[in-house]
């Protein structure tokens, strides 16, 4: 079994605490781009949605598959923070980078090399967090965790706003300019506080099977494969956060704005995070997602019927506590489903499911909210959601008896 972790920093175990503040550094960074993007793909890139679909679809996907083998690798090696290392390392040398990038091709190629990043770190920070936790905790301590992360992801679309809005685009791209270079700033915070977080080493996994395989993936239990086929699927249905901001253009606001609307997404996911996690490890984990994504359905309705200012708003407010119910709730729901040996690997194909899923909606998501309509593209992604909630209803009792 993992080593205890006595030692408490405000009441949560040292190493969640401080991978929080890694999360909340690295977010704070990343969504002041992300948040910007939609402005400079319109203004500087001159592209629509489309090619943001493109990008941020491809990005996850492309890097995701990276997420199978540094989950499956860390459960062989048995070290972790070595991962962490070096996935925050790279999203933070590339973020500099977009000063010079003039074209969606330039774009994209950083942006998956950003999301390799990304794939590298998150299996085995989960298994960090997941074997830190004690058994009744786990949903609380992804709670804090998400909250923290996106605590970051507020601040970041607020310091995007008023940089924006400081710098006019209209006056050059001197706006971005500075964002791109305060965000790689703020991410080496969020490389300085791992050193405070201690490896977790369990059991060596003995089974001996490829890194990627059948075997790898038949030795988990059946209850986990079919529920990350629910996740495949809902993960489709999902609309990349950065294409349903393109809703504003069409209630007529500035592109300073957009952050705004990114910001109240983002309030509304820190707020509900640690009480949807510490919910889950009381009304059940399975109860939680399923609510959530009923949140995202109705999010999609009233993007579809959006028409002021005030109304977007509360679809993106809404659209918030669909993550936060689901986010923490879907890795802390993964924790309970594997035995400890195995979660690196476990992490990891979830991982991949989402990323996967988020390449095929941000590709196919994007094309038709710009070849066709927003509305397509809802009713579409919404009807997918609708398919994957089936079949997460049929998991969870696969789940629940340990099969």
């Amino acid at each position: 079994m993992p080593p205890e972790q006595p030692r408490k920093i405000l009441g949560l175990p040292k190493n969640i605490f401080m991978l929080g503040l890694t999360s909340f550094f690295n977010d704070f960074s990343n969504e002041m781009i992300v948040a910007a993007f939609p402005a400079f793909f319109t203004s500087v890139l001159r592209a629509g949605a489309a090619s943001l679909g493109l990008v941020e679809g491809v990005a996850d996907g492309v890097a995701n598959f990276l997420r199978i083998y540094s989950g499956r690798l860390s459960d062989k090696i048995q070290r972790r923070r070595v991962f962490m290392f070096a996935g925050y390392g790279l999203s933070v040398i590339v973020r500099p980078l977009y000063l010079l990038a003039g074209s969606v091709a330039a774009v994209l190629g950083l942006r998956v090399t950003d999301r390799i990043g990304k794939g590298v770190r998150e299996a085995p920070r989960d298994v960090i967090i997941s074997a830190s936790a004690a058994p009744e905790e786990i949903g609380r301590s992804f709670g804090y965790h998400r909250a923290m992360d996106t605590a970051g992801a507020i601040v970041g679309p607020l310091a995007a706003y008023f940089i924006l809005l400081h710098w006019p685009v209209m006056l050059g791209t001197n706006g971005f300019t500075v964002i791109f270079i305060s965000a790689s700033v703020i991410g080496l915070f969020a490389i300085a506080t791992i050193f405070f977080v201690t490896d977790i080493v369990g059991r060596k996994d003995a089974n001996g099977a490829p890194v990627l395989s059948v075997a790898a993936f038949r030795v988990l239990p059946r209850g986990f494969r079919v529920y990350l086929a629910a996740i495949f699927l809902l993960s489709i249905g999902t609309l990349p956060t950065a294409v349903t901001l393109l809703k504003t253009t069409s209630i007529h606001l500035m592109i300073a704005d957009i952050p705004l609307f990114y910001m109240i997404y983002s309030i509304a996911y820190a707020a509900f995070s640690y009480s949807a996690g510490k919910l889950s490890d009381t009304v059940g984990t399975a109860k939680v997602l399923v609510y959530g994504y009923v949140f995202l359905l109705v999010s999609y309705l009233m993007l579809g019927y959006a028409e002021s200012a005030v109304f977007l708003g509360s679809a993106f407010a809404v659209m918030g506590v669909f993550s936060a119910a689901t986010d923490a709730t879907e890795r802390a729901w993964t924790g309970r489903l594997v035995p400890f040996e195995h979660r690196g690997a476990a992490y990891g194909l979830f991982q991949a499911a989402v990323g996967f899923g988020a390449l095929v909606a941000g590709v196919a998501g994007g094309w038709l909210w710009q070849a066709y309509s927003p509305a397509a593209a809802l009713l579409g992604s919404g009807g997918l959601v609708a398919i994957g909630l089936v079949v997460l209803l049929i998991s969870i009792p696969l789940g629940k008896r340990g099969i």
